[in-house]
């Protein structure tokens, strides 16, 4: 994966730097796929801004005990929304922009769709590697692959290894019969697909990737940008029976919802051991200390079948709050890079397009001004808790003009319109 070209461009980015450690913080955002607000384990059966009370929300809890701990870590985001499906939520992420002005939403990218994310707008990825970092993505795309100019190495990372489209199988990688898997690097024409996977399940073989790239890493005064952007928990559910049987007896599967749970209980349970195996890396390279971890899921869960977002109301493709607040925190260095609180709450409100100024303007001290007009705010003072939240609003969704159709979503304050 890493080419000479490409190791000489991070040597001549880290002339600059240092020795012994990155002049700034190394940033891995994990991205969780339909993964709704009850699934995480620190909110279920206990007291959080959505369940003050501490009332019961599942009888078949499914233990996340390592995003528990690095939520406990760090910051819980619990007045965090995001789109109410795929491909809007990682456009906000990518570009700050709302899919009213981007044009990608509130629908997702289907493999005929002959469009992606306009070619004018600013990635993330390419302000961050201005800004003197390298940048990865393993895992989901879904931002557009009618062109080849609008997938991953295009748009400002240096390396892809993952799929292009919505979903796929996890074990043969094929999406519609064909095989969705590509692994390359920005000097590629266009990264080549990847046929010698193995079979090896979609959860494992991202995060082993992830790993590879993190116990490679060749300049570790280069700050990274890890984009994690996984495709469990999203259907087709599958995941290997070991993760399935500890849920046997506990799940009721005398419905089809209920067997559906049943696996997506697998799924969950087999995402938090990546995430963990992903961390360790970072702490086996020496790379953990300066590590601001950020981790969410890009919409609520599907409510008819396996998601649960309760005690929120609605889930995936509407705009209830089941469908767009989800589980999310991030986690600051332990070096003083970038520091955060540690066990701390945050009712702060924030929208997935204020990553982009967060991140850029925030944590790597760079410029957005060759961006459109964004409609993310920069929020690392408020994490921080030394400035005021610069948010006060978000338009959840703005359908069409002339389209007719409903679905229009406002919050300003304590207060949210649906039209």
């Amino acid at each position: 994966m890493w080419t000479p070209r490409l190791v000489a461009a991070l040597a001549g980015a880290a002339c600059a730097a240092s020795a012994g450690a990155p002049p700034k913080p190394h940033i891995v955002l994990a991205l969780a796929d339909d993964y709704g607000w009850n699934d995480i384990g620190y909110h279920q059966n206990t007291v959080n801004s959505a369940n003050p009370q501490g009332r019961p929300t599942t009888n078949a809890v499914v233990p996340t005990p390592r995003l528990d701990e690095l939520a406990r870590q760090g910051v819980k985001l619990e007045n965090y929304y995001v789109q109410t499906t795929c491909t809007p939520t990682r456009g906000t992420l990518m570009t700050g922009r709302y899919p009213s002005h981007t044009g990608l939403g509130p629908l997702v990218i289907r493999p005929p769709h002959p469009y992606g994310m306009p070619l004018d707008e600013v990635f993330m990825p390419e302000l961050l590697r201005e800004s003197g970092y390298s940048t990865h993505i393993v895992g989901k795309w879904h931002l557009g692959l009618c062109d080849e100019r609008m997938t991953p190495t295009f748009r400002g990372f240096d390396t892809f290894t993952g799929f292009l489209n919505g979903a796929g199988d996890f074990y043969t990688h094929k999406s519609r019969g064909v095989l969705d898997l590509r692994k390359g690097t920005v000097n590629d024409t266009f990264p080549a697909a990847f046929k010698n996977h193995g079979n090896q399940y979609a959860t494992d073989l991202f995060a082993n990737e992830a790993a590879s790239l993190i116990a490679n890493y060749p300049n570790m005064d280069v700050p990274m940008f890890l984009y994690l952007s996984l495709q469990t928990v999203h259907t087709p559910l599958q995941v290997p029976q070991e993760y399935i049987d500890p849920f046997v007896g506990k799940v009721p599967t005398n419905t089809a919802d209920g067997r559906e749970r049943l696996k997506k209980a697998g799924m969950i349970s087999y995402m938090d051991r990546a995430v963990g195996d992903v961390v360790q890396a970072l702490e086996n390279k020496g790379m953990w200390q300066d590590t601001l971890f950020i981790f969410f899921s890009d919409n609520g869960g599907p409510i008819v079948g396996e998601g649960s977002n309760y005690p929120l109301r609605g889930g995936k493709k509407t705009n209830w709050e089941g469908g767009i607040r989800v589980p999310a925190f991030i986690k600051g260095t332990d070096s003083p890079l970038a520091p955060l609180p540690v066990g701390v709450t945050s009712m702060a409100l924030m929208h997935s397009s204020d990553w982009l100024r967060t991140l850029v303007e925030g944590v790597a001290r760079g410029s957005t001004a060759r961006c459109k007009a964004l409609d993310g705010h920069n929020l690392w003072g408020a994490l921080q808790g030394s400035a005021a939240n610069p948010r006060t609003s978000i338009v959840h969704a703005m359908p069409a003009a002339g389209t007719g159709l409903s679905g229009g979503a406002v919050r300003v304050g304590e207060y949210k319109l649906l039209v």
